[in-house]
């Protein structure tokens, strides 16, 4: 992906809107051609095929994307709506699809300037490749929420931020609301109202997602008001099962493409130059490779330094990429600690009686 980065104000994570699969993916792949340094929107122009297959449309369905980026530029995206302030914002402002030309031409609206350019802080990162691996709109809005909570917690190291809780209409109108101009509303569909729905068709939905896919995914636990559902409380979980498969192939890609291959080919070149009377040379450099990949070539002692500094540095840069995610773990294991002293403190109070005791200044207020 020649730009995979995304980079977003937090109040555009937390914004309320609904848009489909086809047009998330949309946003995120213009958002991704943003410089850093870019201080006003262009109106971007790329090979339609091209769009066509980063959002997985056939070609025969080009009118079909026509139809969902007019959708787009109709919709509005409520960044505040509460008894004090009103705020929305367009997405896009302009798009040409032509299919003599082979070419899409797009612009995002100026109301977005604040939330896409020039950002200096309260912004989140985000990766266009794992956005367009995801099957869902909904696992795509969650996997960004995921991503800004975990970088505050890197960022600050609390592990009060492990856990965030959101109310569960503020929720529902992030995920599945949509600005109705006749009512003057932000509504959500009957279809999710009830929480079972909600819950069946957004939440398992991303949660599944992106526990297979996703760096990070959540718990979830309903928190009620009486018996009535309120709010949701999110743990954020780290997903190491996906972190091990990802340096493997990591790994895996490094021995094929990077130094350590040249390193090994040319421990190879000595040891057939080397070798006397070899009757199939081919094969035994295909076996001598074979050993390469599976860790078990002998190496002569300078070209074993060459590989051993290559090994370290490799390892540092792993150790770096994950450096965020090991102190996830240690808050994790701190928070677990700190809960099992909670509930033994708790255990105490209920065996043994307590009395309040109060000092002459505290018992006069007290009276008061």
């Amino acid at each position: 992906m020649a730009n995979d980065l995304i980079v977003k104000d937090n109040r555009l994570i937390e914004a309320k809107y609904s848009l489909n699969k086809t047009q998330i993916k949309f946003i995120a792949f213009m958002a991704s051609r943003i410089d850093k340094d870019d201080m006003d929107f262009f109106t971007y122009e790329m090979k339609l095929n091209t769009m066509l297959e980063v959002l997985e449309i056939e070609r025969k369905n080009w009118k079909w994307l026509g139809r969902q980026l007019k959708e787009l530029q109709t919709k509005l995206i409520a960044i505040q709506d509460n008894d004090e302030v009103m705020e929305y914002v367009a997405l896009i402002s302009y798009f040409k699809i032509n299919t003599k030309g082979d070419t899409v031409e797009y612009r995002f609206d100026k109301a977005m300037k604040p939330f896409l350019l020039q950002l200096q802080n309260n912004f989140t990162k985000l990766s266009l490749e794992k956005i367009l691996n995801f099957d869902s709109s909904y696992t795509i809005r969650l996997y960004e929420i995921l991503e800004q909570r975990a970088a505050l917690l890197k960022k600050y190291k609390n592990e009060k931020l492990i856990n965030f809780e959101i109310e569960l209409d503020e929720l529902k109108e992030m995920l599945v609301g949509e600005y109705n101009p006749k009512t003057d509303k932000i509504e959500i569909k009957k279809s999710y109202s009830l929480y079972g729905s909600f819950k069946q068709k957004v939440l398992e939905v991303a949660y599944a997602e992106l526990k297979e896919k996703g760096d990070y995914y959540f718990e979830y636990e309903p928190i009620k008001t009486g018996r009535k559902i309120t709010s949701i409380m999110f743990t954020i979980m780290t997903n190491k099962e996906k972190i091990k498969t990802d340096f493997k192939e990591k790994k895996k890609k490094n021995l094929l493409n990077g130094k350590e291959k040249q390193v090994a080919l040319e421990q190879i070149r000595r040891i057939i130059s080397r070798s006397k009377g070899i009757r199939e040379p081919l094969k035994y450099e295909q076996a001598l490779f074979t050993k390469y990949l599976k860790g078990d070539l002998n190496y002569d002692k300078d070209l074993q330094q060459i590989k051993d500094h290559l090994d370290r540095e490799e390892l540092t840069n792993m150790m770096k990429q994950y450096k965020g995610i090991e102190e996830i773990e240690k808050q994790e294991i701190k928070l677990e600690a700190y809960k099992s002293r909670v509930e033994k403190f708790k255990d105490n109070l209920k065996k043994d009686k307590v009395t309040k005791l109060y000092t002459p200044d505290t018992a006069k207020e007290t009276a008061e």
